[in-house]
C-alpha cells in the first residue's frame, strides 16, 4: 500500500460551531490526543484533549475557544519516516492532511503508520541490529557502507541514534543474522560495538576461557 492509502476519514473533524459539552462528548469516543478543526473544508487547527476536557464554558462554542487551537499539518509525504518524525515533534497521535490549498483531506493515525514501517524490509525476521560508536569528526557513512558489504552483507538501512560534540552513534540492520565478521571489521576500523549478539558473546566467552588455559598451562 501506498502512504496516501492511509489517509483516513473515520471521524467526522470538528467544527467551529459545536458546543463545548459536544466536543466534550466526542472526545469521549475519539481514541485520539488531537483532532482537526474545519471550517468551509479547510484546517483550523487542532484541539487537544487535555485543553478541553475541563473546561467548565459548555454552551460556549469551539469558535470562541481558538486561543486553544494548535496548527500542524502535513501533505502527502514520501515515506513514512517524514510522517514519524511529524508525530514526534507535535507529539500527537494524529496528523492532520491537507493539499496545497489548505483543503483537509483527511488524516493519519500513528499506529497505522507505525504498521507501515515495521512491515518494511528494514524490519525483516532475518536481519541483525548494530548499534556502533565513533569519534564525531572520524566517522564516515560512505565507511561503514563498505565495511558491511566487503563482509558479502547487505545494509538493509542505518541511522544516526546519538550524537554528541565528542561521539556518535548509528544503528545498523543488516540482512544476516550472523554479524561477527561485520563486528571484527568494524573493530579494527576502530568503531565500537555497543550491541553485542549471542554469538559474539561466545566468542569472548571462549577467547577468556583460552587465556585462563594459557595461564594454566604457563604454571
Amino acid at each position: 500500500m501506498k502512504i496516501r492509502d492511509y489517509i483516513t476519514n473515520d471521524f467526522k473533524a470538528l467544527s467551529l460551531d459545536l458546543p463545548i459539552a459536544e466536543v466534550k462528548e466526542i472526545f469521549k469516543y475519539l481514541p485520539f490526543t488531537h483532532f482537526p478543526i474545519v471550517n468551509n473544508g479547510k484546517l483550523v487547527g487542532m484541539l487537544a484533549q487535555a485543553d478541553i476536557v475541563h473546561l467548565t464554558k459548555d454552551e460556549s462554542l469551539l469558535s470562541e475557544m481558538d486561543y486553544f487551537f494548535q496548527f500542524y499539518k502535513t501533505d502527502i509525504p514520501d515515506s513514512s519516516i517524514d510522517l514519524i518524525s511529524l508525530f514526534a515533534q507535535y507529539d500527537t497521535d494524529i496528523l492532520p492532511v491537507t493539499n496545497e490549498n489548505n483543503e483537509y483531506l483527511g488524516y493519519f493515525e500513528l499506529d497505522d503508520i507505525l504498521s507501515l514501517f515495521y512491515n518494511s524490509p528494514f524490519f525483516t525476521q532475518n536481519s541483525s541490529t548494530l548499534i556502533i560508536e565513533k569519534e564525531s569528526d572520524n566517522y564516515s557513512m560512505s565507511e561503514i557502507v563498505q565495511i558491511v558489504e566487503s563482509n558479502n552483507v547487505k545494509l538493509l538501512g542505518m541511522y544516526i541514534s546519538d550524537i554528541s560534540n565528542k561521539n556518535t552513534q548509528i544503528t545498523l540492520r543488516m540482512n544476516t543474522e550472523d554479524a561477527n565478521d561485520v563486528i571484527q571489521s568494524l573493530r579494527r576500523y576502530n568503531y565500537e560495538v555497543l550491541t553485542q549478539n549471542k554469538d559474539d558473546l561466545l566468542i569472548e566467552q571462549y577467547k577468556n576461557r583460552s587465556d585462563y588455559l594459557q595461564k594454566f598451562l604457563n604454571i
